[in-house]
C-alpha cells in the first residue's frame, strides 16, 4: 500500500516495496519496530533511500502516539479528551503527511 507513496517520495521503484513495507510497519506499530526491520534492508537499498526512510521513521506518526496524545488530554480534561479523540484519525493523517514531506526533502 505504501510502495506508491515511497516512489512519490523519490525512492526508486525497485526499492519502493521494501521501503513502503517499513513505512507501513512504522504506522501500525512504532518507529522502534520499523528501525529493527530497517537494519535488515540496509544493504539492499541506496544511500538516498536510506536517508529518506531514516527521516520518515524518526517521526511520531503512528497509532500508539495518537493514543498517548488522546489519553494525556483525557487525563487533564474529559471534555477536551473526547474532542481530541473525535479527530484522532486526522491527527494521524496530518502527522503521516508531515513525515512524508520531511522524508521527501532528502
Amino acid at each position: 500500500v505504501f510502495a506508491p507513496i515511497a516512489f512519490l517520495m523519490g525512492i526508486p521503484w525497485s526499492e519502493a516495496v521494501p521501503a513502503g513495507s517499513l513505512m507501513a510497519t512504522k504506522l501500525i506499530t512504532n518507529e522502534f519496530v520499523a528501525m529493527l526491520d530497517f537494519k535488515n534492508v540496509l544493504g539492499d537499498v541506496t544511500a538516498r533511500t536510506q536517508g529518506i526512510i531514516s527521516v520518515y521513521l524518526v517521526s511520531f506518526a503512528n497509532f500508539g502516539t495518537v493514543g498517548i496524545i488522546v489519553g494525556s488530554i483525557k487525563g487533564i480534561s474529559d471534555k477536551q479528551g473526547e474532542k481530541v479523540a473525535s479527530f484522532a484519525m486526522r491527527l494521524l493523517l496530518g502527522s503521516t503527511l508531515a513525515s512524508i514531506i520531511s522524508g521527501s526533502i532528502i
